[in-house]
């Protein structure tokens, strides 16, 4: 999106509020598309491509606001805003709906400088999104016009290597996902392991790309949860922990190859060599080459980078955690060759890291 999006759709089953959301966004400076239920609000969508931005009633007959929003998401692979208008019984609702990413909520009535105050924010999201997306193309490009063999390559992933960047896309738009940017660097350190340990390019091509879709299960993790700051209790982290699960679940009904080993990757990335991690328990070489190889890709990438429970490490610190161990990690976690191999060029991870650094905050 190179201007912020002006076009709107609002969708209400009565006509006067209709109105009312109209003439406020009129007269904000929106052009506005009206529907009176969500059959007609879909419809809508499907014959313009250009509207993302949605304002909608969440009852409504013959076809509520969440199963429009529902139905929005599963048909079409677009980034959407929604924003939602709720009255008192519609709380239960609302939850589901914050699970398919829907981040405003507006009750009833509904006040003019609200409906401009979520509408402006949800603009700047999509905005934030479309350029981050974009930085996401340009480095995937500048990467794949160093790849060997491209044009076979390019024959045998098809499509999805644009697959993962629309999904990537679509992800982050969830407020405790890590940025476009972690995502892509673990992509570009396991498929840099993945070149160390000897596996053919297009298994080094395929890895980085399935890779950056290691945590895309946290979507379904509660936000209470996900966005807890400090440590979880033992119960919590067992929610958490089905992450893996979710995440599987999300990649594995695709036929695409690259797809079936993302959904391997976020199945088992958090297994441990020596058998202690989650979520089948797996040990040594029963887990699969690629797992291993992100799981230590993603520990490294993690320890470098912000979040709101920790600091940053620094490049020899992560180093001197993965390689000695501290009270959460110990090198027993991971495959000692790849373990080996990171020691003695984890120069090359520093690097990765420097052309791109961390931009959460």
């Amino acid at each position: 999106m190179s201007e912020l999006e002006h076009r709107i759709l609002v969708v209400d089953d009565e006509p006067p509020i209709r109105k009312l959301l109209s003439r406020i966004l009129e007269r904000a400076g929106f052009d506005v598309v009206v529907a009176s239920d969500g059959l007609e609000a879909l419809a809508q969508v499907r014959s313009d491509a250009s509207l993302r931005l949605v304002v909608s009633d969440l009852r409504m007959p013959n076809c509520s606001g969440l199963e429009f929003v529902k139905r929005a998401i599963n048909e079409y692979k677009r980034d959407f805003e929604f924003i939602l208008l709720t009255g008192d019984g519609d709380k239960s609702d609302a939850v589901t709906a914050l699970r398919l990413g829907v981040r405003e909520f507006l009750d009833k009535p509904i006040e003019r400088a609200d409906l401009e105050r979520a509408v402006l924010d949800a603009q700047a999201r999509l905005l934030e999104r479309d350029q981050e997306g974009e930085r996401v193309r340009k480095l995937e490009l500048e990467n794949i016009s160093q790849s060997k063999n491209l044009d076979d390559m390019s024959r045998k992933l098809g499509g999805a290597e644009q697959e993962m960047i629309d999904r990537l896309s679509l992800i982050s738009q969830y407020r405790d996902i890590e940025t476009a940017e972690h995502c892509v660097r673990v992509g570009l350190y396991s498929q840099l392991l993945a070149e160390m340990a000897g596996l053919d390019e297009n298994v080094q091509r395929i890895i980085r790309v399935a890779g950056i879709l290691h945590d895309i299960g946290k979507v379904g993790v509660p936000d209470e949860v996900l966005l807890k700051e400090g440590k979880l209790t033992e119960e919590e982290f067992k929610v958490m922990q089905r992450h893996t699960e979710i995440g599987f679940a999300m990649l594995n009904s695709s036929d695409n190859p690259v797809l079936g080993q993302a959904a391997i990757i976020a199945r088992h990335h958090h297994e441990h060599w020596e058998g202690s991690g989650y979520c089948t328990g797996l040990s040594g070489a029963d887990i699969p080459m690629v797992a291993r190889i992100v799981s230590l890709a993603d520990v490294y990438d993690a320890l470098r980078s912000s979040r709101r429970y920790k600091p940053p490490y620094g490049h020899l610190d992560a180093v001197e955690i993965i390689t000695r161990g501290d009270m959460r990690t110990s090198p027993q976690m991971f495959d000692p060759m790849l373990l080996e191999l990171f020691a003695e060029h984890h120069g090359r991870f520093e690097s990765i890291y420097n052309s791109m650094p961390d931009q959460l905050v």
